[in-house]
């Protein structure tokens, strides 16, 4: 599929919008609109009761992912959110007082905040000090203390573009028996990870930004090392193995990670989400990977020919598609690309592009002439 192609996916590409915010909420494609449509309208027509044939879907996605993951699909299970997928890791470890987690000052909140609740059960959190807005293994080794018993990172940092080296990291963790935590939302599914290689414990994603799906839809993955050491937080139908048998029996859990699923899912969320990731495969993930390397790549070569500021890694085995940089009076100067049809995002008094790989370099020049007009 060609750019051209894939352009034609999307309603918001007819007109004069210029849509470089994928790090914030991405906009549906025509396929994912129809495919939620159909769902709905077969909901209201003689398929209410949706379980006798949406499973199907359920089953279709969790290969899906599980495919974008080098992962099994019993591995992969549904949640809300990121933050909903990271609390499940948070409270269903057997924590002791004095037992550490290790964060770093980059990370958005829905990172943050499940590990950081833990201190009211004795656990030490520490957040490292980025250096040149990353964060290495290196400062990750320094840190770590024989009672580190779990670290979490961003694959991608939302405000500065950086990425990590997963599999430097995973391989730290492992070697020291550490639980490695991954928030993937801002990188999958145009930034590979292989779960086996990086040594990923658990991995959590919303479905909302890159993903292209809906919001109240996302996903984890649990190995099997993790789903030994942790235990459901919360306890529903859904959780039990073979769940359409209403009996009692709160210690048959689910062999797998859809012990998590506590109950009914966000069917409508799962219908866009399987469909996103059909318009993903049939795209090629490696060409999806390059395109936005690409585009970021040009994006920051000319920022940096106008003199502008770019805090992103320049890397690009240390970047992705986000691109952040300095700007003068950044605020009005976002306020007046959205007025021109140019969405990007405001963070932390920064701004930020994040083009996907249908975008183009014609979108990408139009960005540079708004902020230098």
């Amino acid at each position: 599929m060609t750019v051209e192609q894939a352009r034609k996916e999307f309603p918001h590409t007819m007109g004069d919008l210029v849509y470089l915010n994928h790090a914030a909420v991405a906009p549906l494609s025509f396929r994912v609109r129809d495919a939620v449509d159909r769902y709905q309208t077969r909901r209201a027509l003689k398929g209410i009761e949706p379980y006798p044939w949406i499973l199907r879907t359920v089953q279709e996605t969790r290969e899906r992912l599980a495919t974008l993951l080098h992962a099994r699909a019993d591995q992969v299970a549904f949640t809300l959110n990121t933050t909903d997928g990271l609390n499940i890791v948070a409270q269903g470890i057997e924590w002791e007082p004095g037992d550490h987690v290790l964060l770093n000052d980059l990370e958005f909140p829905a990172n943050v905040y499940p590990f950081v609740n833990l201190r009211s059960k004795g656990v030490t959190v520490d957040r490292i000090a980025a250096t040149d807005h990353k964060i290495t293994p290196e400062q990750i080794a320094r840190q770590i203390t024989e009672r580190t018993k779990l670290v979490s990172i961003s694959h991608v940092q939302f405000g500065t573009g950086a990425k990590a080296d997963l599999t430097a990291i995973g391989k730290l963790c492992r070697d020291r028996d550490i639980l490695f935590v991954v928030d993937a939302i801002q990188s999958l599914p145009y930034s590979e990870i292989d779960v086996e290689r990086d040594a990923i414990d658990f991995l959590a994603c919303g479905g909302q930004k890159w993903m292209m799906s809906d919001t109240g839809i996302a996903f984890i993955y649990a190995s099997d090392r993790a789903l030994e050491r942790i235990h459901p937080g919360y306890l529903g139908w859904s959780s039990i193995e073979n769940p359409f048998d209403f009996t009692i029996r709160p210690d048959e859990l689910r062999t797998g990670a859809a012990r998590f699923e506590n109950g009914t899912l966000n069917f409508a969320g799962l219908t866009a989400l399987h469909a996103s990731l059909a318009f993903f495969f049939e795209c090629g993930l490696k060409e999806i990977e390059r395109a936005v390397l690409d585009l970021a790549n040009d994006l920051i070569d000319r920022l940096e020919r106008h003199g502008i500021s770019v805090i992103t890694p320049k890397h690009e085995r240390e970047h992705a598609g986000i691109v952040s940089f300095e700007f003068p009076n950044a605020e009005a100067v976002f306020e007046r690309l959205h007025k021109e049809n140019i969405v990007i995002s405001l963070r932390q008094g920064r701004l930020r592009a994040s083009p996907h790989f249908y975008n183009t370099e014609e979108e990408i020049k139009k960005l540079i002439a708004g902020l230098t007009a």
